[in-house]
């Protein structure tokens, strides 16, 4: 059986009620939610607090959810937005920086969009590279590297066209690329 099809179960069964089938989902997806919510929020006591709301709403609106769209990892991480977006509206603060806390640099870090993290010696570069990038365009890198979502997924998430995820993504390499052949530039002359 398919992935998205054991999930499509375990979705239909959480929506009777089925208490662990909404365990195995919040097993499934509760590393790669506090990954991003802490990618966000930069404190692991926030990240924690968020991601523990963010499976009560999921808990709360589960039964209304229908199969449609890009599905159910889309619908969930559309949840996690949001509930990063109010943190920040409850704290009065309008810009976000991914903050390079150790919690950050320890996680584990997924493929990154089209490698960029093979060509990374140093995690410390990449992410302060990411948090040079435009909102939207950290949105959909950080979407893709720690949710693992398809482009149209990350559309969903975020309100946005297939097309203007691609170019986002595609403005956010150039700009990542550049900014670690820079900081490898600065490397060469300490050396």
């Amino acid at each position: 059986m398919s992935e998205q099809r054991k999930l499509a179960r375990l979705v239909k069964r959480a929506r009777k009620g089925d208490t662990e089938a909404f365990g195995e989902i919040y097993d499934r997806y509760q590393g790669e939610v506090y990954a991003y919510v802490l990618h966000q929020v930069g404190t692991p006591a926030d990240a924690e607090d968020i991601t523990a709301g963010v499976f009560l709403d999921v808990l709360e609106k589960i039964e209304g959810y229908t199969w449609q769209g890009a599905g159910f990892a889309a619908w969930l991480f559309r949840i996690t937005r949001n509930d990063v977006l109010d943190f920040f509206r409850r704290r009065g603060r309008k810009s976000r920086e991914i903050a390079l806390t150790d919690e950050i640099l320890d996680l584990p870090v997924r493929e990154t969009v089209e490698g960029q993290a093979e060509t990374a010696a140093d995690e410390r570069v990449l992410l302060a590279a990411i948090g040079k990038l435009s909102e939207d365009q950290q949105q959909v890198v950080l979407l893709k590297l720690l949710a693992n979502l398809s482009n149209r997924q990350v559309g969903e998430v975020v309100s946005k066209s297939e097309g203007a995820v691609k170019a986002l993504q595609h403005r956010a390499l150039i700009t990542l690329r550049k900014f670690m052949e820079e900081e490898r530039k600065k490397d060469q002359w300490k050396q």
